[in-house]
């Protein structure tokens, strides 16, 4: 009986004190609106009841939203984003409603659909509306739509989702996209290419009339920039791509009023501008370019997805060819390291400026399901020695990019070869074949070798040296490291 007693005493109490801190609250919020009284009066300031009549309205009519039916406000959003974007969006979680900086709603986890095929999971969708009419649903009209951390699972048939809204009629209201990703597939569902989006928008541009797509992206860990222009009344697609880590900006223009589609390719790279003219048939691409210095070919197979070129040059630099060039960024960037690419790429150099003894650079670049195999490529040494890649393969691995191999050489003619390298009299012998394994790090630019041999033949004084160079931080592509390195190396073997 005691507990209990103790126990109503302590709920009394805390009445007494809940009712103490209603009666206070009232008793300041009377306080207020007396004194609010008194000035308005004291003063003669009807203007400010006036004021504050209008603020009250004028809130409650923002707030009005938060009335609204939530499974009748997301059916409306629904068939808006349909009629307005050709979007079918699936509400999975309850809608918000939020004021600043502007009236929207929100919500989270939805499902996109494209043809009643799901395409994509959004975690969160912010839709701004206009406030012209809140008192009926039906009344309401969205304007910019926000998607934030998306996930598209796109495959070659699913490509008109981002078509049509390149088509939309025009008005003022945007399309965003932020932090989202992109998954290209193939038939198979197995991922080709990931591409990330970091904030894209299509909108109208009422200066040009045109739809347009804008977007800062990621793809192979390389960051670029994509525009998309849609002239609908000459029936135009204009697409620039500019990836300033490989230096490379390129430009496309297409018209697509045609069954065979024609297209203009323009290339800057390095600050240098090619005209790329191709054709898109229904399963291939055809493309060609033509000048004094070089000449491009090669066809593309979308089924299955199939890449063969050309590419001969007349002149390049040293420089343009191997140190921060094009090539060597793609390599760098794991763009060719794709599991589902397949292709035949050709490079053939007929001079290198500042090595004036090499000629007719041959690279024959195999790729089988994202592995790049340089095997059979060769290249000429003043007509005097041929240097070709018996194997040459690229390896990813966490630490960076290696490229190894085997390389033979084979010597035509001996006494310009000793001349050149000033290799000693006594060390002039009869010499054919020097074979040897190595392996360049693209991301140090350093080489290393490992069992050479000549003429089918080689000794310890020969590992030596090879170890010794191996652990020197030289670069061997210095010309004077080059020389003592083949002196030193025929001194070994003929000494």
């Amino acid at each position: 009986m005691r507990k209990e007693n103790l126990s109503f005493k302590k709920i009394g109490k805390q009445i007494l004190s809940i009712n103490k801190y209603i009666e206070s609250f009232f008793n300041k919020l009377s306080s207020f609106i007396l004194n609010i009284k008194k000035f308005a009066y004291s003063n003669n300031n009807r203007v400010f009841f006036a004021i504050i009549t209008i603020v009250i309205l004028t809130i409650a009519y923002f707030l009005i939203p938060t009335t609204y039916n939530k499974s009748l406000i997301q059916e409306e959003i629904e068939n808006q984003i349909l009629k307005k974007y050709q979007i079918n969006v699936k509400f999975n979680n309850k809608i918000n409603y939020g004021l600043f900086p502007s009236p929207y709603f929100v919500s989270k986890n939805l499902s996109v659909f494209n043809n009643d095929k799901k395409i994509a999971d959004i975690k969160n969708l912010k839709i701004f509306i206009k406030f012209d009419n809140f008192f009926k649903i039906n009344q309401i009209k969205i304007k910019d739509l926000i998607l934030n951390k998306a996930d598209f699972n796109i495959k070659k048939d699913d490509l008109d989702f981002f078509i049509k809204l390149l088509k939309i009629e025009a008005n003022r209201d945007k399309f965003i996209i932020k932090n989202s990703n992109i998954f290209f597939k193939n038939k198979n569902d197995e991922v080709l290419f990931l591409n990330q989006i970091k904030d894209g928008s299509f909108y109208f541009d009422f200066k040009n009339l045109e739809n347009v797509f804008k977007s800062k992206n990621k793809i192979f860990n390389v960051p670029y920039e994509l525009k998309i222009e849609n002239d609908k009344l000459n029936k135009e697609f204009l697409t620039i791509f500019n990836a300033n880590k490989l230096k490379l900006k390129f430009e496309n223009i297409i018209n697509y009023n045609k069954q065979n589609l024609d297209g203009l390719f323009k290339i800057n790279f390095k600050n240098k501008n090619n005209l790329l003219n191709y054709k898109i048939k229904k399963n291939s691409l055809n493309y060609f370019l033509k000048d004094t210095n070089k000449n491009y070919e090669g066809l593309v197979q979308f089924k299955p997805f199939y890449f063969e070129s050309n590419f001969i040059y007349q002149s390049l630099t040293f420089n343009d060819l191997f140190k921060n060039s094009f090539f060597t960024e793609i390599i760098k960037s794991q763009i060719l390291n794709n599991y589902n690419l397949n292709a035949k790429i050709n490079f053939n150099l007929k001079k290198i400026y500042d090595l004036d003894r090499f000629s007719d650079l041959f690279l024959k670049l195999k790729i089988e399901e994202g592995a790049l195999n340089l095997a059979d490529s060769k290249i000429t040494w003043k007509d005097n020695l041929i240097l070709s890649f018996d194997e040459g393969l690229f390896n990813y691995e966490k630490n960076g990019i290696n490229f190894n191999g085997r390389m033979i050489i084979n010597i035509k003619d001996k006494n310009d070869f000793y001349k050149f390298f000033q290799i000693n009299k006594k060390y002039r012998k009869n010499l054919k074949k020097i074979e040897l394994d190595f392996n360049y790090d693209f991301n140090e630019e350093k080489i290393t070798f490992d069992n050479l041999r000549i003429d089918n033949k080689s000794n310890k004084k020969i590992e030596e040296i090879i170890s010794n160079f191996n652990s020197n931080s030289k670069k061997f592509f210095n010309k004077v490291t080059f020389k003592n390195f083949v002196n030193d190396i025929l001194a070994a073997y003929f000494g």
